[in-house]
């Protein structure tokens, strides 16, 4: 596993916006990966490593999850934005990495792709969810498929977010041994929850409720 400021000084430092930047929009599947290059240091907010175990031992490896101010300039300066390298151990029979998906950016503008270079093995497209919260980055096909001894390039979520929290996951789907594997991994960076419009209404009436019963009451 990497030190963290390795990381910092080589491979999560002020990155170029390409030329066209591809907002995802909920409900966007299969679209192509924006490709950020690297030019200078942002400042990072957050940097956490772990390891992940899946299937009893048949799927193990790595992982580092950052959140820095975004320096891309996507959507507003002070903006927060989500970069996460997952690694899979040597040594292990016909393991493979074939997508992996983030959670809970609802509501929010998101830029999705990954940072060049900054590992062995780019997703060759990304996905949002049809209510806009998850986020997928897919190596499904044989060029881009994450196999033993490989690191994801950094996956990157630009976001309009300006608040964060540790209560994100992300969903890692592979193999094992020739069969079907799948985990989770929690603890991850994510934007500040906002609930949906008819949620967020809801809870408005709720509290109402509330209120008004207190006064029947007293």
């Amino acid at each position: 596993m990497r030190l963290s400021y390795l990381v910092a000084t080589a491979v999560l430092i002020l990155m170029t916006l390409p030329l066209h930047a591809n907002v995802l929009l909920p409900g966007d599947t299969n679209v192509p990966p924006d490709v950020f290059s690297l030019s200078g240091m942002p400042p990072l907010l957050g940097d956490v490593t772990g390891t992940f175990n899946f299937g009893g031992g048949t799927l193990t490896g790595t992982w580092e999850d950052v959140v820095l101010v975004d320096p891309f300039g996507v959507t507003c300066s002070s903006c927060v934005d989500f970069a996460f390298e997952v690694t899979i151990d040597t040594g292990l029979s016909n393991a493979a990495i074939f997508a992996m998906n983030l959670s809970r950016f609802f509501g929010y503008t998101t830029d999705v792709g990954y940072v060049n270079g900054s590992g062995s093995g780019a997703p060759n497209s990304v996905s949002r969810g049809p209510g806009g919260g998850g986020i997928g980055f897919n190596f499904n096909t044989m060029s881009s498929v994450l196999i033993p001894g490989q690191s994801s390039d950094f996956l990157l979520v630009a976001t309009n977010a300006t608040t964060y929290d540790t209560n994100g996951a992300v969903a890692i789907s592979g193999e094992g041994n020739s069969q079907t594997v799948t985990g989770q991994v929690n603890g991850f960076f994510e934007p500040t929850f906002v609930p949906e419009p008819s949620a967020a209404l809801l809870l408005i009436l709720g509290l109402v409720g509330i209120a008004a019963l207190r006064k029947r009451i007293s």
